[in-house]
């Protein structure tokens, strides 16, 4: 019998929709109606999971073993790294968290550049609510991505009354989301700290002396501080081309500053924009339970950060972990193509409701999917829980079950 389930949410994506319409029969998904292909694809995931089933070293292999394989591997590890965990619920966070503390490993997240500016000179922040209610601009900074994303756009015109607004893009010469912007200014990524400086120091009244805006045409520039002088609420969404780069969590200082400078006579706020596919919850879920919001080491017996020694990119790259513990469907996001090789020098163990191919790929333990087979909550990108629901049967452990089985099944060590 067709079940029909109203206000269902989505976590194929940052933007974490809360209004799409699933139709079931009780086993599986007949039909849902969201015009977005990452939450269209995110949904048939439910499809696949059924057919996985625990490996060791390649072979099938019973729940049992595949958790006794991957309790083996960490007793026996001594730097072991835990990463993923960007689609992951909030419970399998913590549990990941709370295995990160047990056996003295390090835990890390995509986001870290961005949480090592953010550490350095703070951040103002909204929700989305806010943004939709108030904003006059809203400027898309290397995230053409979420501008693209029709959910999104929407998100910013229902339910309430439309408000006057300019909507600029800043990157590269993109887009297939040039009809929905009033105003796009070109801007290679390595010239985009340069331009923040110079927009800071005009902004400031500051005379450039008559010379060129380094990173930024002239014209350009004056039209974007003409837009944020007439504006009284700004909103800058940066997103993943925005945060490349060796320096990328320079850029992220200088724009935050930016903005607290904006807000002397005007709001202005700053939301980060995650990878395509991915939520943001792991940050957080580490900020509250360790202190630290990404890079935590936990090998002295407490939590300890260091962003340039403690991040899952350099650890792999220099060759420091002996065992690596991937979290989530997508686990590989945020990591380096150099550290990316550099897995297949390490054993791998692999929670999560998808495959991913590895050339070490040790033990994996598939689980099913929080918001379709699970309930629990995550974080839509503007940093606001979510709850999710389960509405469909599963024979498979949800990720949290798996690494709390894992918990309590590793023998407490003596000293890290």
């Amino acid at each position: 019998m067709k079940n029909v389930i109203e206000d269902v949410t989505c976590a194929g994506c940052c933007c974490v929709c809360d209004d799409i319409q699933v139709t079931t029969d009780g086993q599986q998904i007949l039909e849902v109606q969201t015009s977005c292909p990452q939450g269209q694809a995110w949904f048939k995931e439910s499809l696949q999971t059924g057919s996985l089933s625990p490996q060791v070293k390649g072979v099938e292999a019973s729940h049992a073993e595949a958790v006794k394989s991957a309790v083996d591997l960490i007793q026996k590890a001594q730097a072991p790294l835990i990463f993923g965990l960007a689609q992951s619920a909030t419970d399998a966070q913590r549990a990941a968290v709370s295995l990160a503390d047990q056996i003295g490993a390090t835990i890390d997240t995509g986001a870290s550049a961005t949480t090592r500016a953010l550490q350095q000179v703070g951040e103002a922040t909204c929700t989305l609510g806010e943004v939709r209610s108030r904003a006059d601009l809203i400027i898309y900074w290397g995230a053409d991505t979420l501008l693209a994303n029709q959910c999104h756009r929407q998100s910013l015109s229902s339910g309430s009354q439309e408000i006057p607004r300019t909507i600029l893009s800043i990157g590269t010469e993109l887009s297939s989301a040039s009809e929905y912007v009033d105003k796009t200014i070109p801007l290679e990524p390595q010239q985009e700290l340069e331009a923040i400086w110079s927009l800071r120091a005009v902004l400031k009244g500051i005379d450039l002396g008559g010379k060129q805006p380094t990173g930024i045409a002239e014209d350009s520039l004056q039209k974007l501080v003409a837009l944020i002088q007439q504006s009284k609420y700004v909103v800058f969404f940066y997103g993943p081309e925005f945060k490349e780069g060796p320096l990328s969590h320079r850029k992220i200082e200088a724009l935050s500053t930016l903005i607290q400078e904006l807000q002397t006579d005007r709001r202005c706020h700053g939301i980060s924009v995650p990878p395509a596919g991915e939520t943001k919850g792991l940050e957080n879920v580490l900020a509250w339970q360790t202190g630290y919001a990404a890079s935590v080491n936990f090998a002295s017996g407490y939590p300890r950060y260091s962003p340039g020694e403690y991040s899952a990119n350099a650890l792999l790259e220099q060759d420091e972990i002996d065992l690596c513990i991937l979290v989530g469907a997508n686990p590989l996001s945020g990591l380096s193509v150099n550290a990316q090789q550099r897995l297949a020098r390490i054993p791998v163990i692999l929670i999560g409701p998808a495959m991913v191919e590895l050339p070490d790929l040790h033990t994996f333990l598939p689980t099913g999917i929080s918001g379709i087979h699970f309930p629990g909550s995550v974080y839509r990108f503007d940093g606001t829980p979510l709850p999710l629901r389960g509405y469909l049967s599963t024979p498979l452990s949800s990720e949290a079950t798996v690494l709390t089985e894992i918990i309590s099944s590793v023998k407490q060590p003596a000293t890290h």
